[in-house]
C-alpha cells in the first residue's frame, strides 16, 4: 500500500546551484527518514546507511560553504 509522503510531486529549488543540491539532498535524507519506519530488516539497514552517507554530504557542503565565506571575507595579502 502506497504511503502518502510529506513531499508534493513538485517542487521549486531556489538559489544558486550549489543550494539546490544542498535541498535535494536535504529531501532524499527526509525520504530515507520516512522509507525506514516502514522497511524491512535489509532495506531498514541499507537506509541507514544511506542517511549516514547523505549526513556526511550535507556536513561537507556546509563545510565548503563555510569556508568559502570565510575566504572571501578574508583580507588578501599581496607580496611586496
Amino acid at each position: 500500500m502506497p504511503v502518502q509522503g510529506s513531499v508534493p510531486n513538485t517542487f521549486t529549488l531556489a538559489g544558486d546551484y550549489e543550494s539546490s543540491v544542498t535541498q535535494l539532498l536535504d529531501l532524499a535524507r527526509q525520504q530515507v527518514r520516512l522509507a525506514k519506519g516502514l522497511a524491512a530488516p535489509r532495506m531498514h539497514d541499507a537506509l541507514t546507511e544511506l542517511d549516514y552517507v547523505l549526513e556526511d554530504q550535507l556536513a561537507a557542503l556546509a563545510n565548503a560553504i563555510d569556508d568559502e565565506r570565510a575566504d572571501a571575507e578574508a583580507p588578501t595579502s599581496r607580496a611586496a
